[in-house]
Parts: C-alpha cells; sequence; structure tokens
C-alpha cells in the first residue's frame, strides 16, 4: 500500500524539539527535518511489485494523495511501470534490445541497420513513457509511407518496433504495446501472385550463364535451391547410387564477408535428384573439378569449415552473391533477352527484382505442382518451415476446383461415349440387391 509522507517534518518528533515556526498544524506538532524546505514537500512511498522500495515527490498533498491511489490499483492489478526507468529514451532501449537478441549474424547486421536509420532516427530521443500513445506510432507509420518505402518494407521495419515494445511491456516500462492497439494501421497492398518462368525462359536463362556455372543453374532449378545453397553445393551433398542431393549448407555474406552457414531456418534437406540432373552433375565435375574452399562456419570470425565445392569463380573463390547478381546474372538475363542489353555508356544492366536466381527455385516448384506432387512434399524439398506458407505462396498455381470438376464429368461423358460406340449394355439402374450379411470369423473358417 502506498503511503504519503511529509519530506519537510519528522513524523515521529521528540518532546523536546523545536516546532517549526513557517508551518502549523492542528492535529501533530511540526518539527523541521533537515530537508525543510529543499525539493518537493510531499513523498508517496511504496514497494513496487518485485518488492523493492519506491518514492516519488510532488508539490502538494493532493498531488501525493492522487498518486499513492494510483499507485494502490497498478500494483493491484499488475500493471505498475517503473517511472524513472521509462524515462529512458527508446535509443537507448532499442540498443538493449539488439544486445539481448540471439539471431545469427547477418540477420542481426540487418536489425541493427533498420533501428538506427528507421526508428532510432525518428523515435530514437524520445522517452519510452512517451510512446504509450497509438497516435505517436501511427504518426512515425505516416511518416516511412511518406519517404516511399515499400508496404512489405514499412512491414517488416513496423515489427521490429513492435518487438523492442513487447519487450518493454514484459520489462514492466509499459502498461501496453501502442504497436498492438486498433486504432494503428499499417498500409496495405495487393500482394503479388508469382508469375513462373516458362521452361523455354529456364532453359534460354541457363544457357546465358559461364559454362562452369551451367550445371549450377541446373541444380537451382532442378533441386529447388537457394542461391547460397547452390554456391555452399559440395561433393558430399550428392548420393548419386540413392538418387538424393542434400542441402546441408550454404555461403552467405555477414557483411561484406563471406561464411558458411546452415541453409535459410536451419532447415538441412533432402531433395530428390533426377536421372538428368545427376548425369550433369558428373559431367560437370569432370569437366570443372570441385574445389576445397574454406570459410568461416555462420561469422567472421567462426571456426574455419574446408568443403570441396562443385561451384566457384574463375579465381577458384565461392562465389560472391552481390558480384554474381550484378554482373554474372544479369548478364545471363540480357543474353535470355529477359532484360534489354546495356545501353551504351551505362554503368549497369537494368534492374530485374522479380527475375533474379530465385525464378529458378519458382520454376521448380510450378513444376512439381502441375504434376501433382503434394503440398506437404514440395514444403519438404524447398526447405519451408511450415507447409502453410508454402500453399500461400503457391495456391494459384494449384489447379483449381473448378477445373477439376470439369475434367471430371467431360472424362465422365467420354467413357459413356465410348462405352455406346462399343455396344457394351448400359449399366444396371435403380436399387441395387442388399448386401449379404456379413459372416464371422469362425463361420467364415468353417465354410
Amino acid at each position: 500500500m502506498a503511503d504519503v509522507y511529509d519530506r519537510w517534518h519528522k513524523s515521529h518528533p521528540k518532546p523536546d524539539e523545536i516546532q517549526c515556526g513557517e508551518h502549523k498544524s492542528r492535529t501533530r506538532r511540526m518539527v523541521p527535518t533537515s530537508d525543510h524546505g529543499i525539493g518537493k514537500r510531499w513523498q508517496v512511498r511504496y514497494r513496487d511489485l518485485d518488492g523493492h522500495q519506491r518514492k516519488e515527490n510532488f508539490h502538494t498533498r493532493a498531488e501525493a494523495d492522487k498518486r499513492a491511489a494510483e499507485v494502490d490499483v497498478e500494483i493491484r492489478s499488475g500493471s505498475y511501470v517503473v517511472p524513472a526507468e521509462t524515462k529512458q529514451t527508446l535509443g537507448a532501449y532499442a540498443q538493449k534490445w539488439l544486445d539481448a537478441n540471439s539471431v545469427g549474424p547477418t540477420t542481426a547486421l540487418r536489425y541493427e541497420a533498420i533501428v538506427r536509420n528507421h526508428i532510432v532516427a525518428h523515435l530514437g530521443r524520445r522517452e519510452l513513457r512517451s510512446l504509450n500513445k497509438p497516435s505517436v506510432i501511427q504518426g512515425w507509420v505516416r511518416t516511412l509511407q511518406d519517404g516511399g518505402f515499400e508496404v512489405s518494407t514499412i512491414e517488416g521495419i513496423f515489427d521490429i518496433l513492435s518487438s523492442i515494445l513487447g519487450m518493454a511491456v514484459e520489462d514492466g516500462l509499459l502498461p501496453k504495446n501502442p504497436c498492438k492497439a486498433k486504432s494503428v494501421k499499417l498500409p496495405t497492398a495487393t500482394k503479388k501472385k508469382i508469375i513462373p518462368w516458362s521452361m523455354e525462359r529456364v532453359r534460354a536463362v541457363i544457357a546465358g550463364l559461364p559454362k562452369r556455372f551451367q550445371a549450377g543453374g541446373k541444380l537451382a532449378f532442378g533441386c529447388g535451391l537457394r542461391q547460397g545453397e547452390v554456391f555452399g553445393f559440395a561433393v558430399e551433398d550428392i548420393d548419386f547410387k540413392g538418387g538424393w542431393t542434400h542441402v546441408n549448407r550454404q555461403v552467405r555474406l555477414v557483411g561484406t564477408k563471406p561464411v558458411f552457414a546452415l541453409p535459410k531456418g536451419n532447415k538441412i534437406r533432402s531433395v530428390p535428384l533426377s536421372a538428368q540432373l545427376a548425369a550433369v552433375l558428373k559431367t560437370h565435375m569432370k569437366e570443372f573439378p570441385p574445389v576445397e574452399v574454406t570459410l568461416p562456419w555462420a561469422k567472421p570470425d567462426g571456426e574455419p569449415k574446408t568443403f570441396r565445392l562443385l561451384f566457384v569463380d574463375e579465381k577458384d573463390r565461392a562465389y560472391n552473391r552481390s558480384v554474381f547478381n550484378m554482373g554474372t546474372w544479369k548478364l545471363a538475363l540480357a543474353a535470355a533477352g529477359v532484360i534489354p542489353p546495356r545501353e551504351r555508356g551505362a554503368r549497369y544492366l537494368q534492374a530485374a527484382p522479380d527475375d533474379g536466381m530465385h525464378a529458378l527455385r519458382h520454376a521448380y516448384a510450378s513444376v512439381l505442382l502441375d504434376t501433382g506432387e503434394s503440398i506437404k512434399a514440395l514444403s519438404e524439398y524447398l526447405g519451408h518451415s511450415d507447409p502453410g506458407f508454402t500453399l500461400r505462396t503457391y495456391t494459384h498455381l494449384l489447379p483449381s476446383s473448378e477445373t477439376r470438376t470439369r475434367k471430371a464429368i467431360d472424362d465422365a461423358f467420354t467413357e459413356a461415349e465410348e462405352a455406346e460406340d462399343d455396344g457394351a449394355p448400359p449399366a444396371a439402374q435403380g436399387t441395387p440387391e442388399p448386401p449379404a450379411k456379413p459372416m464371422c470369423p469362425q463361420c467364415a473358417l468353417a465354410a
């Protein structure tokens, strides 16, 4: 329970102590303390939810009584927040959130950049307690919109702020997360449906790749591998006899440093290897023998790991994603007519955000769905964490129920017409004879 104290006067004065000449009371003797006249007179004292002693000072008794009543309600309801700690800035608290995160090094760098450029840059100087208003969050969202960011980018930034403020709620620094208020609305946009490449385009783009990486393009399409997984694909990942490829690692950049790491989501998996693709890989290894490449594991200062990679650049190094995408891949797109050739004097080829190497993975998914492969199996082969995500991503590529219905009825009509043409008697009509009563196992054995 919160109690109110007079800081300027003793609660239990001794009989011989001189009374205050400035303040008097009819109910008690007013003996000044050493703090008399210094700071705010009235103090609210209480113990918080963790049992720690807390003190808050006020100028008037009325203010102190009001705060004491509020504290009693907050402590009983479990919504109490330590006032002093809510005065820390969002920038300082966001750094604590970053330090406490256990994500991988690449994700950590991305989080740090988002926090620095889009959260701290706009809200970093504000105290946590000032953020407990949905209107502040909505204004910040509008600022991001006015900055020309894509809806998906705003959603990603918003999720990080919500996570930071969510931790503040759990730490007892905010009563609730303002990002979760109903009045906070994110911009909406129609999600683009994936349009898979035709087989003609797949073949043309792969043909436009350098000879040393054409088998890499075929592996990306033939097993649905991500780009980094192709870059990290090694001899020991192939089971020619059993007909499998094992996706055990990827090459990714942490900042500008290449490292070996587990596949996205740590989803090590196995994917069926077709006979034709197996022949392609064997031919490739004869012409371009695997190269031992050593890189740190997971982070730039991680333990060095060595693997015999099937695909390396001209200097026998693991492919650098940025260099490959800006040069090798775009040249292949231009050779296939996906983007125009580089204009005279232009430094770069035309941007192709929807035609990255990931398009080969989408083409793989479309081929499997077209042949009737299940969503669950496709999800496993692609390394998705949830078949539901696979379904949401590729549901428009599945044969529609209307198509299946029309085909089923057409097939039924076709079968009936063929039977009539063959002179077969029509199927029996009416109610069939009732089935014979089932026989018990003992009687069946005796029969």
